[in-house]
């Protein structure tokens, strides 16, 4: 039985820059694929729409986390 290395956020590091997007999950290292134009669109406007009703309600507000945040996704909704 072969036992496959397990990725860290350390390994991270050590992935060239070579534009592509390199994710650890579950020890596992994934290279997605760029998002799309229309994705980046939607996310924009559902970001525009969650930042106007916080502002609005005065109750909690997006926030844009980058890959050194160690956040799951790029939006995040923090409390």
């Amino acid at each position: 039985m072969t036992v496959l290395p397990r990725f860290t956020s350390s390994d991270l590091a050590l992935m060239p820059e070579d534009g592509k997007r390199y994710e650890v999950i579950d020890g596992d290292l994934h290279v997605p694929h760029q998002p799309k134009w229309h994705h980046q669109f939607a996310a924009s406007r559902l970001y525009r729409f969650l930042d106007e009703w916080s502002e609005a309600t005065g109750l909690q507000a997006p926030r844009l986390l980058g890959r050194a945040s160690g956040a799951e996704h790029e939006y995040s909704w923090l409390r």
